[in-house]
């Protein structure tokens, strides 16, 4: 048999070394539009590769009941010992031990090269034709196949080549396509927070949406020129965009471990000015006292500071798509309802999970998954 997998990246490079564990005498391409493979890779967790998690709650992704089943089949040692990476976990985060997303990157294409899987990077799929064999068109000519397993990105992290040119093809194959939007990103928000640009604080995040709190998460947020940043806010990013996106409110307690009750009786003597002077840096002292200027306000703001989401950063900021192929389009083995032969893998599916090794996780486990038979 012939395979050829669309996109080298993390989901494509494991596809074609696990498809040729399991047929040894089939002919596996990969084919990337950029000058090398797995770009994207080294960029992930700051350059380091927070590559899985050991404490994945299953439940933070979306579409959860369908990842359940492939996840709980996947092993993240029983990849990286296949593939001869040594790891390390830091506060469940697993990394490779040299904290270096290039010894991952070099881990799997050593590993590709052994399973002799070639690779023809600056070719970009243009089309392909389903019959009794599936037809791949390229911008440098075409192909018959057997199997084609699409493992592109989406619009996420552009600027490391992500283009979205594959939605338009999904389309005109008649794929059900929920429009993807920034996820894992900083938010825009109505309020002004110039005063507050370049700060950091640690403090409880909490999302409302129509009024009723759906997350809340403990973390540090850096407030930029115009909304807010950090973990905590990516990962509420990603759930926004999942949502309505309408009527949606960010609290943010700045003192989560004093109790509103212990905070009020501490500062009944204490002048506004004095409050905010003993608790918070002088940056946001000054943000605090130029929003609110009754105490019972000021108090109210220190465990409730309300901002209204407006927009999402661009996809150039956003380390994940929301959104993708319904999937409703693929059966169990991730192959397409509709089109015999043709499997859709990691971002391309409507999919993803918080910061802390998730979207990696399922990328590589869907990988697997689809290329086990």
């Amino acid at each position: 048999m012939k395979v050829l997998i669309v996109g080298a990246g993390a989901s494509g490079i494991v596809a074609a070394i696990n498809y040729k564990r399991n047929h040894l005498n089939d002919d596996v391409l990969v084919i990337e539009h950029l000058g090398e493979p797995l770009k994207k890779l080294l960029a992930t967790g700051n350059g380091r590769c927070n590559l899985a998690n050991t404490n994945i709650d299953v439940s933070r992704y979306s579409n959860s009941d369908f990842v359940k089943n492939i996840l709980k089949e996947y092993d993240y040692k029983k990849l990286c010992d296949s593939i001869s990476l040594k790891t390390r976990v830091i506060d469940d985060l697993v990394y490779p031990y040299s904290e270096s997303a290039v010894s991952v990157r070099n881990a799997l294409l050593n590993e590709a090269s052994k399973q002799k899987v070639s690779i023809k990077l600056e070719e970009k799929l243009i089309d392909y034709k389903v019959a009794d064999q599936i037809e791949v068109i390229t911008n440098k000519g075409k192909y018959k196949v057997n199997r084609l397993y699409l493992a592109t990105s989406l619009l996420s992290g552009n600027k490391l080549g992500s283009d979205g040119s594959i939605l338009s093809i999904l389309k005109k194959h008649n794929y059900k396509i929920k429009n993807p939007l920034p996820g894992l990103c900083p938010i825009v928000t109505k309020e002004d927070t110039k005063l507050l640009d370049g700060t950091r604080i640690k403090c409880e995040v909490k999302l409302y949406e129509n009024k009723k709190q759906i997350h809340s998460e403990k973390g540090e947020v850096l407030f930029k020129k115009n909304g807010l940043s950090g973990i905590v806010i990516f990962n509420v990013s990603s759930l926004i965009a999942r949502g309505s996106k309408n009527n949606v409110k960010i609290y943010l307690d700045l003192l989560p471990d004093i109790a509103f009750e212990n905070l009020e009786n501490d500062c009944k003597s204490r002048t506004n000015e004095e409050i905010v002077n003993s608790y918070f840096n002088p940056k946001i002292s000054r943000y605090l006292l130029a929003r609110f200027h009754d105490k019972n306000d000021l108090l109210d703001g220190i465990k409730n500071l309300e901002f209204s989401f407006k927009d999402f950063y661009d996809f150039i900021y956003s380390q994940v798509s929301v959104g993708g192929v319904d999937i409703s389009m693929v059966d169990n083995s991730l192959q397409s309802k509709h089109e015999k032969g043709v499997y859709l893998l990691g971002e391309l599916l409507d999919i993803d999970g918080p910061c802390g090794g998730y979207n990696l996780t399922w990328s590589f486990a869907s990988a697997i998954h689809a290329t086990k038979i």
